[in-house]
């Protein structure tokens, strides 16, 4: 096993933490599950691998005993600017690539305040629906939505975004179709009455998020700015059968998005190799590796981390956390991550596939060089 302690990570997907760290067991537990009715906080959290692993792991962070009460009062001790100050820095965590567009930002910390106190770098990631749903609430007219969207990813890098991110997974799924103009403005009109209506937006509308899709990929293509998109495992409101990325194949054979770096997030998971395979033949896609979410434990994310190895260049691999909510999933995250790495390089090694060099090299890549070169860091 490849000791990559002293590796620091760039986290190149992740979300901000709430300003309010103290909390009771329930809500604490609460976030280590992708389920959302409330049974399985009380009943089923406390028994699942990964939560169990995080347990043992905090009780030694925190001195405290080794019982699950005693822990959150171990927590509790100290203060929200302490937590995230005591777990980005113990985790050596260099930059934050954050998706500031949830946990709803009155909620959160502010990436400018996440940097400050965690002593690390903070880039941002223009979440493309929630701009859309924006731009729809404000404004009557398609056409001008259409326009303002465009400008907006235009200036995205001057606007201090390093990327864009898509959750079409979660709304329409992943099979991006080309739309006609008037289709789409079909379905803008009915997203609209929604909007105007209940004075709240959440677009589902195929045609139209399509459509708004491809205006973005075509600015994104111009200024090579990547774009991440959800894959795989998500929440229990997501069709997990629409999130194999295989989907997105009419919009990586797309030459004029060819310039346009594609990230595939979650290791697609449970997709994780044919996510990987699309890595190892479109030159501008590359693959994420998450670990915190999903919540599995560490036999499986060597699993993944190997088939990705496996299939995929290194050189097209990116390590993210995902963390959410509480700094204690970016900490694990950062962790985990450079122990099964470490391990599944070890692996190879032993076997004699590459040297312990090479297996540094590798490493590197994943935890911090392939990231710094995409998003231009």
């Amino acid at each position: 096993m490849l000791d990559l302690s002293g590796l620091p990570v760039v986290d190149n997907h992740c979300h901000p933490v709430l300003r309010e760290q103290h909390m009771d067991v329930m809500q604490f537990r609460s976030y280590f599950s992708e389920a959302t009715h409330p049974d399985f906080a009380q009943q089923h959290i406390p028994h699942t691998i990964y939560y169990l692993w995080l347990l043992h792991q905090l009780t030694a962070l925190y001195w405290s005993e080794r019982r699950e009460d005693a822990l959150i009062a171990a927590r509790n001790r100290f203060t929200s600017d302490e937590l995230l100050r005591k777990l980005i820095q113990s985790a050596n965590i260099e930059t934050l690539i954050l998706d500031i567009a949830y946990p709803a930002p009155d909620r959160c910390y502010s990436s400018e305040t996440m940097a400050e106190i965690g002593g690390c770098r903070v880039a941002k990631l223009l979440r493309l629906e929630t701009l859309m749903e924006q731009l729809i609430m404000v404004f009557g007219d398609f056409d001008e939505v259409v326009e303002r969207l465009a400008s907006e990813v235009t200036n995205a890098r001057e606007h201090g975004f390093c990327a864009l991110k898509s959750i079409v997974a979660y709304r329409t799924g992943l099979m991006v179709s080309e739309w006609s103009k008037d289709k789409a403005a079909r379905a803008f009109i009915e997203a609209r009455a929604e909007a105007t209506k209940t004075g709240k937006l959440r677009v589902t509308q195929k045609p139209l998020i399509d459509y708004l899709l491809h205006v973005a990929f075509a600015r994104a293509a111009k200024q090579r700015l990547p774009i991440q998109f959800h894959t795989g495992y998500g929440d229990n409101d997501a069709d997990l059968r629409l999130g194999n990325p295989l989907h997105l194949r009419a919009v990586l054979e797309k030459r004029e998005y060819w310039d346009m770096p594609v990230v595939l997030l979650h290791e697609s998971y449970p997709y994780t190799e044919p996510g990987a395979y699309l890595a190892a033949v479109y030159p501008h896609v590359y693959f994420d590796l998450s670990y915190t979410i999903p919540f599995v434990e560490k036999l499986e994310m060597l699993a993944f981390t190997r088939q990705a190895l496996s299939v995929a260049p290194a050189s097209k691999l990116l390590y993210s956390s995902d963390g959410i909510y509480v700094p204690e999933m970016h900490w694990a995250g950062a962790m985990r991550g450079r122990s099964v790495i470490g391990q599944a390089l070890g692996e190879m090694i032993k076997i004699g596939e590459i040297d312990v060099q090479e297996g540094f090299a590798l490493a590197k890549l994943i935890l911090h060089d392939n990231a710094c070169a995409l998003y231009n860091l």
